[in-house]
C-alpha cells in the first residue's frame, strides 16, 4: 500500500512538474515568435498599397537635335509633369500607370509617354523608397525655326528611382531621377537619320506630391 501511494506520488509530481515545464516553455516561444512591428509598415507605402503621383519635372534632353545650319546640339534644358498610378502587393513588386510630358526650348520640342510600368517599392519609419520601368507609346513633336519642323510616334521607356517622405498615412512629398527614351522611325529622305536614332532622349528630376490609399 505504501509502495502504491508512494508510486502514485512520484507519478503525480511529474505531470504537475511537466505542465509547468511546458507552460515555461510556451510563454518563451511566445516572446520569441511573436513580431513587434507589423510587416505592412515595411511593404509598399508604409502599409498603404497605391499610390498616386502628380510631378513637376525639369531637366535636360540629352539626344541630338540638329539645327537649319546642320550643327548639333545637347542638353536642351526644359520642364514639364506627369502624373503615375501604382499599386503594389505583398511582397512589394506591383504595376503602374504612367502619363509623362517633357518640353524644352520653351514649348519648341514637346515629348509625351503614356505607359504601363513594373514597379518596387518597400518603407522603413517615415520613409519610402522605389523604382519603376515603363514602356509603352512615345511621340515627340518640333517646331522651332531654330530646329525646324519633325515629329514621329515610336516606343517611349524611362526608368526612375523614387524617394518619398510621409507626412501622415495618406499623404506625402517625394523626389526622384528619371531618365526616358522616345525611338521612332526614320524620315525618308533624310540622309541625318541613316546614322542617327530617330527620337528623343531625357535626364529629369522630380518633385512633387504622394497621395496614398
Amino acid at each position: 500500500m505504501k509502495q502504491k501511494f508512494l508510486l502514485a506520488s512520484i507519478l503525480l509530481f511529474g505531470a504537475v512538474s511537466a505542465s509547468f515545464a511546458q507552460s515555461d516553455d510556451s510563454d518563451e516561444e511566445n516572446v520569441v515568435v511573436a513580431p513587434h512591428y507589423s510587416t505592412d509598415e515595411y511593404v509598399g507605402f508604409g502599409g498603404k498599397k497605391n499610390d498616386v503621383k502628380l510631378d513637376f519635372n525639369f531637366g535636360w534632353f540629352i539626344s541630338e537635335f540638329v539645327d537649319r545650319h546642320g550643327e548639333g546640339h545637347r542638353g536642351i534644358f526644359g520642364g514639364g509633369m506627369s502624373l503615375m498610378y501604382e499599386h503594389v502587393f505583398n511582397k512589394g513588386y506591383g504595376f503602374g500607370v504612367n502619363g509623362i510630358y517633357e518640353q524644352g526650348d520653351g514649348s519648341d520640342i514637346m515629348t509625351v509617354v503614356l505607359a504601363p510600368s513594373f514597379v518596387y517599392y518597400g518603407s522603413k519609419d517615415k520613409w519610402t523608397y522605389g523604382y519603376s520601368i515603363g514602356l509603352g507609346f512615345g511621340r515627340f513633336s518640333m517646331v522651332s525655326s531654330k530646329y525646324g519642323d519633325d515629329d514621329g510616334n515610336g516606343l517611349g521607356y524611362f526608368v526612375q528611382a523614387n524617394i518619398e517622405r510621409r507626412i501622415s498615412k495618406h499623404f506625402g512629398f517625394g523626389a526622384g531621377l528619371r531618365v526616358l527614351n522616345i525611338t521612332a522611325s526614320k524620315p525618308k529622305n533624310n540622309s541625318y537619320y541613316d546614322t542617327h536614332i530617330h527620337g528623343t532622349g531625357s535626364v529629369r528630376f522630380t518633385i512633387g506630391p504622394r497621395f496614398y490609399f
